[in-house]
């Protein structure tokens, strides 16, 4: 019997094999595929790893199949297998792409993945909004007329400490009740976070927040800026383009050179467009009901 640990590493070696383009690192990509409540089905030829589902609850986090054994019904059969485990533990709804955690958000668009799932019966599940990461290259960017700590027409910005925790996520629900969850971790508005969440502050009440990721990225000079969020009142006032803006600074001080937005809507593309991204990847956000 394999190892998890041996597991896992042949999973990730098929990601980075067949999805180059996934943003998160192979940490936290270990990180989600160690998670206990996962069902994991494999394909093997010999010992060689040549299909894979991951699921969690209700979630098909990663279906791959190595490009050397496609059109052979390994992907359809782990489909289907999927499909009947999760609906065996009594859900009628399967998500593809996130649920507790992600990947990747959803099925990337720059293959044939998408009419597979269509072919099966899933449908995207935003409407027409998209979900999209984006990119910018930090060495072209500037910003020099505004820094973390600054007032900036009556909303302050700065890093959250832990004592902020509570408002933030009251402001996170109020705007996107679906980001709470990763709100909610108190290491991340710690000093030495590796992912800490940048606010913006009126009146001692949280208006506003972004988490500035310092080790996702493609690579090592690369990072994100994750969840971006405005709480509903203060919206129209700059507060998003603002946080994006310092927290895009904030990589590139340090020394990055690349910074991606992950996981967002095509509805804010524009804002993101304004400040220097592109987008790099568009997602199909599948779900399928079951009975």
């Amino acid at each position: 019997m394999r190892g998890k640990g041996l597991l896992v590493n042949e999973i990730t070696k098929l990601i980075r094999e067949n999805l180059p383009n996934v943003i998160r690192r192979d940490g936290a990509i270990a990180s989600i595929l160690s998670d206990e409540d996962n069902h994991i089905i494999e394909r093997r030829d010999g010992s060689k790893l040549t299909g894979v589902s991951v699921i969690n609850e209700d979630t098909i986090y990663l279906l791959c199949v190595d490009r050397s054994s496609r059109n052979q019904g390994i992907g359809a059969s782990l489909l289907l297998q999927s499909e009947k485990h999760i609906k065996s533990k009594g859900f009628t709804k399967i998500n593809l792409g996130a649920g507790r955690d992600f990947i990747m958000p959803g099925v990337p668009m720059n293959n044939s993945a998408q009419g597979f799932f269509l072919k099966y019966g899933y449908t995207h599940s935003w409407g027409e909004s998209g979900c999209i990461d984006m990119h910018q290259a930090l060495d072209g960017f500037c910003c020099n007329d505004c820094a973390i700590g600054d007032t900036i027409k009556g909303i302050k910005y700065r890093w959250a400490y832990v004592s902020d925790l509570d408002s933030t996520v009251n402001c996170v629900f109020d705007a996107e009740e679906s980001f709470v969850c990763y709100y909610q971790d108190e290491v991340i508005y710690k000093h030495d976070s590796t992912t800490p969440v940048l606010i913006a502050e009126t009146d001692n009440e949280v208006v506003g927040a972004i988490m500035v990721n310092f080790e996702e990225g493609l690579n090592d000079n690369s990072g994100t800026l994750d969840c971006l969020v405005t709480a509903q009142k203060h919206r129209g006032k700059g507060i998003a383009t603002t946080l994006t803006t310092l927290g895009t600074k904030h990589l590139k001080d340090i020394g990055l050179h690349n910074a991606y937005l992950c996981y967002t809507y095509t509805d804010i593309a524009d804002m993101y467009r304004r400040i220097g991204y592109e987008v790099c990847m568009e997602y199909f956000m599948g779900e399928k009901i079951i009975t």
